[in-house]
């Protein structure tokens, strides 16, 4: 790699004795500029950016203590190497202070500037290589940051997370739902059964319809849950207001979603709440309404009676494939262990309780992350097959024709 060098020497033949004492190129470096004091060097300094400013310390007009403190404000990723005589002890001292990346004393010999020039260039590249980790982390946590968000709401409406660790999320995800009242709404759309359009493009509508009605509004926060259903945190100012916005939106959304595609859109409604902590409640009770609970046959399952809420037991599942979706290895018998029934009337609940079999729920699930990634990233469609739980590519191509109506690929093209 090469460094540019920039000279700042009010001593003509000490500048050119190390301006010319020095093969640059040969060294690594670019020598891109010369001045004789701080004043004339720093527009120069500003146009050229070097890497590296070499200069003395005493000179006329603006000596190099002064070009020192306003190159660590204005360029301070610019590198600073004093030269000073035995007799300047206290101005390298302050040098120090403003943050010099290097000191040494006249004269100057060649070898022992190159050794400092390698030095400096060292900590160029470190820093160089530290930046670029941090953007290229940054670019990364950009990417996932439509994913993180959803699996953050999606720990808070199922109280999986506590309110500190949710704020503390919310602020790096830039998730701004912080109000005096909240409402749940759960909205789950079920397309005509004589629709041939795949069930990807039905729900896309539906998506389609919701930021259509949404708009910019910052006082209502959506997210998905699985394919078909979509959750609403409404915000006000106090309970009258909560509720009010609520009837409105679960009103506009019936409405249109009948009207532009043919679907109907259950909405169930939770109760009003001041605190983040009970948002998972009021999201229990917008989800039972659009449940029905479910009986337990009594010899059936040895589990606590106060859970034996079919939506709260689905919703608990719904939740850990939602977070565990990537594991090639997440099946009907891990689902049903997480919940503590038997794989056998876990099948039968889940499917009585979502409208659809475990393995099409997971399948529609990381149908999902699957379209987010061909559209957020440059993944192959095999690296999205991996990073979505699937371990053979074919088998992911099969399965993605099958739910979206055409390959990854020319999904990716036509998005």
């Amino acid at each position: 790699m090469n460094y540019k060098v920039f000279l700042v020497e009010d001593e003509i033949i000490a500048r050119e004795g190390i301006r010319d004492a020095i093969d640059w190129a040969a060294a690594g470096y670019q020598f891109c500029g010369e001045a004789s004091d701080g004043e004339i060097a720093l527009p120069i300094i500003r146009e050229r950016r070097p890497d590296i400013v070499i200069t003395d310390i005493k000179m006329p007009f603006m000596d190099g203590l002064q070009l020192c403190r306003i190159l660590k404000e204005t360029l301070p990723t610019t590198k600073i190497m004093i030269l000073s005589g035995h007799d300047e002890f206290r101005y390298a001292q302050e040098a120090i202070q403003i943050g010099v990346t290097e000191y040494l004393l006249k004269p100057i010999v060649a070898q022992d500037l190159l050794a400092a020039l390698r030095k400096i260039a060292g900590q160029i590249d470190q820093e160089r290589q530290a930046r670029e980790q941090l953007d290229a982390l940054q670019t990364q946590m950009s990417n996932h940051q439509p994913v993180l968000r959803e699996r953050c709401l999606l720990d808070l409406v199922a109280g999986s997370s506590s309110t500190t660790d949710f704020m503390e999320q919310a602020r790096s995800l830039e998730i701004d739902l912080l109000a005096p009242w909240y409402q749940v709404l759960v909205m789950h759309a079920m397309p005509p059964s004589a629709t041939t359009a795949p069930l990807y493009a039905v729900y896309q509508q539906i998506d389609v319809i919701v930021a259509a009605i949404l708009g910019e509004s910052r006082s209502v926060v959506a997210f998905k849950h699985g394919m078909e259903d979509t959750i609403l945190i409404i915000k006000g100012s106090t309970r009258v207001d909560v509720l009010q916005r609520a009837d409105g939106l679960a009103a506009a959304l019936r409405q249109r979603v009948a009207e532009q595609i043919g679907c109907r859109a259950m909405i169930g409604s939770g109760d009003p709440t001041e605190r983040l902590s009970l948002i998972s409640q009021s999201f229990s009770q917008a989800l039972a309404q659009i449940e029905h609970p479910i009986e337990l046959p009594v010899e059936v399952e040895p589990y606590d009676h106060d859970q034996l809420h079919g939506g709260a037991i689905i919703m608990k599942a719904r939740a850990y494939i939602d977070a565990n979706y990537a594991d090639p290895a997440m099946s009907l018998g891990q689902a049903a262990a997480h919940v503590l029934l038997s794989p056998t009337y876990f099948s039968a609940v889940f499917r009585r309780e979502v409208g659809e079999t475990f393995i099409d729920y997971l399948t529609h699930v990381r149908m999902r992350k699957a379209i987010e990634l061909l559209r957020s990233t440059s993944l192959t469609a095999s690296e999205i097959a991996y990073r979505i739980g699937y371990q053979n590519p074919r088998y992911f191509y099969s399965v993605f024709r099958k739910v979206v109506g055409q390959p990854p690929n020319e999904f990716r093209r036509h998005s």
